[in-house]
């Protein structure tokens, strides 16, 4: 009568996971475990677009009404470039009336200078009285003030002028426009938006939990629909919550890429291999009280001894260990509450076939 022996084997994949069979020997327990490698919890993708890294929100330093919008969205302006201007005869007329009120003001000084000198002159002879005098010296100061303000509103008149043409600061494209002709603005309105032509960033939402992995500098690796992959640098993480729910939007220098990252183009990001750094093991792997979390590391003869793990954050279904575990180790990662000291579980494959590999 023939026997039949039934081994345990562990079934291991991406990098190493041990699926068991049901059936094995007395003492040898079916688990699924895990061969840790760094990066686990980092390889995520997240998608983006593309902007640029400078945008200027343009803008007129003067009131007035818009008289002309010489660009659409899309357009492509060198620097210098009149982009959009505001009704110069209005400005005109205003300069007018500055420099009108501006003489009125001029020559009432003159009369209240003169009329000053009188009093002046009767008050030594006792002829004025100390009060005329006084009324006298105010009615000066005052028209020496109008004169002073006279001048001001001039000034500006004159600014105002020179401020009627909206010209662009850089080379760029137009992103939006933001006000029609006709349309009365004060001063800091948005007219447009330009998107200087040189350096583009990929914006990316990201969940919170990922933010702890993330430091400024880390590399990622950043592809678009029909574009040779490139690289993009963490440059700044916004404070504040990205587009989506529960998320925070990340900036990722490009430099200068291929003409394929056009602005506004979709693209996903990864961080790159030289960026995975951190070990994670998943939350079902954890035994062991809360405030003493452990794992069941597998040893020597295939044998298991639970291990004191210090941890990070979470990140999805895992979190982030920074002290008990080294790249390389193999833990168990089910039926963690079915273990004793010194198990020893069944031998694993890296993969369909390939026996022994561990």
């Amino acid at each position: 009568m023939m026997r039949c022996s039934l081994f345990a084997l562990a079934l291991v994949v991406s990098p190493a996971f041990a699926d068991t069979q049901s059936s094995a020997p007395q003492g040898m327990r079916p688990v699924v475990s895990e061969i840790l490698s760094p990066g686990a919890a980092q390889s995520r993708v997240f998608t983006g677009r593309v902007e640029a890294e400078v945008t200027s929100t343009l803008a007129f330093l003067t009131l007035g009404r818009v008289a002309t919008l010489q660009v659409a969205t899309g357009d492509q302006v060198a620097k210098g470039a009149v982009l959009a201007s505001l009704d110069q005869v209005t400005l005109d007329e205003d300069l007018t009336a500055a420099q009108a009120a501006l003489q009125a003001a001029q020559a009432r000084g003159v009369f209240a200078g003169q009329s000053f000198e009188r009093v002046q002159a009767l008050a030594k002879r006792a002829v004025a009285s100390a009060a005329q005098l006084e009324q006298a010296q105010a009615a000066l100061e005052t028209a020496k003030a109008a004169i002073a303000a006279a001048e001001a509103d001039l000034a500006r008149a004159k600014d105002a002028a020179s401020y009627s043409a909206l010209t662009a600061p850089m080379d760029g494209i137009v992103t939006a426009t933001l006000a029609d002709p006709g349309t009365v603005v004060s001063v800091g309105t948005p007219i447009l938006t330009l998107a200087g032509l040189t350096g583009r960033e990929a914006v990316l939402d990201v969940p919170p939990d990922f933010l702890s992995l993330l430091h400024l500098g880390d590399d990622f690796e950043v592809s678009g629909r029909g574009s040779a992959p490139i690289h993009g640098a963490l440059t700044r993480i916004d404070p504040s919550e990205g587009a989506g729910a529960r998320s925070r939007r990340i900036h990722l220098a490009l430099g200068n890429p291929a003409n394929t990252y056009r602005l506004g183009g979709l693209i996903s990001a990864r961080l790159s291999a030289q960026s995975l750094s951190v070990i994670s093991v998943p939350k079902a792997a954890l035994a062991g009280a809360v405030d003493a979390p452990q794992v069941w590391r597998v040893g020597e003869g295939r044998k298991v001894a639970l291990v004191p793990v210090t941890l990070g954050e979470a990140v999805g279904d895992r979190v982030v260990v920074t002290a008990g575990l080294s790249a390389g180790d193999e833990i168990v990662v089910r039926g963690v509450h079915s273990l004793a000291e010194g198990q020893t579980v069944g031998a694993a494959l890296t993969s369909a076939g390939d026996e022994g590999a561990n």
